[in-house]
């Protein structure tokens, strides 16, 4: 890792070095020409407004990507804390059937089941409703 880094550091520095020097000893222009209008800059001037117009249009791209991506992220999270109230039904509704309060179990079993909408759960429900009144 260290030396991955260590690498990455060095390569950056010698392209910095390398376009310091190349752009140091750059004399050229740029010409451009739109009838009636003629344009003419430095070709330093046109690589950093190039290079400033790529890393712009990459980072607005990246935050529109983001900015659509939030409802998608909301709704997982509300997923993610839906499954784990169900699970913390289901562990009280197993204590409450560990203590006897078949009753209880059900009403936590009921509930697990509408936050988790696992088709396993009304199996569990079954199967405590036919306990419960006695049928096996």
């Amino acid at each position: 890792m260290i030396r991955q880094k260590l690498l990455w550091w060095l390569v950056m520095f010698v392209l910095l070095v390398t376009a310091v020097w190349l752009v140091s000893s750059n004399e050229g222009y740029v010409l451009i020409i739109r009838n009636p209008y003629r344009i003419q800059i430095s070709f330093n001037f046109f690589l950093i407004a190039v290079v400033g117009l790529f890393l712009g249009l990459h980072y607005c791209l990246k935050i529109i990507d983001y900015l659509r991506g939030i409802p998608v992220n909301k709704k997982n999270k509300q997923n993610i804390l839906s499954l784990k109230a169900g699970n913390v039904a289901l562990l009280e509704g197993m204590h409450a059937l560990a203590e006897g309060d078949v009753d209880q179990a059900k009403r936590s079993a009921n509930l697990a089941q509408s936050l988790i909408k696992n088709a396993d759960l009304e199996i569990l429900i079954q199967k405590l409703e036919n306990h419960h009144t006695g049928q096996h």
